[in-house]
């Protein structure tokens, strides 16, 4: 299972049931129609996270970058690629360092 498809189905799951609550709410009395409050927000988020969750499970709209859709092998092809792309700028990072320390030894000794 992608986690994509992971967030799709949580995102699904908590806005049918805030959808659930919304209207558990209008039929006790707790949200009333004629004055609106902050209850008509539950029904609402619940609205927009069931139409959230297709697009993610798809792998687009606004949740794609934090919910990718791919499987384990491209996800391990992906993480591997940004290991070795970190390891090689910290290498960087160490040979300048070395280049600086050696630069500054040797002006130290100059001036002594």
């Amino acid at each position: 299972m992608t986690p994509a498809s992971s967030a799709r189905r949580l995102l699904l799951g908590t806005g049918l049931g805030l959808f659930l609550a919304g209207g558990f709410g209008l039929i006790s009395g707790v949200i009333e129609i004629e004055t609106p409050s902050l209850g008509f927000m539950v029904p609402l988020i619940g609205l927009i996270l069931i139409g959230l969750s297709y697009p993610t499970g798809r792998g687009e709209g606004p949740l794609s970058n934090w919910f990718p859709n791919e499987n384990n092998e491209e996800m391990a092809v992906r993480v591997e690629s940004d290991l070795s792309q970190e390891m090689h700028d910290a290498d960087v990072g160490n040979a300048w360092a070395k280049l600086e320390h050696s630069m500054l030894s040797k002006e130290l000794e100059e001036e002594e």
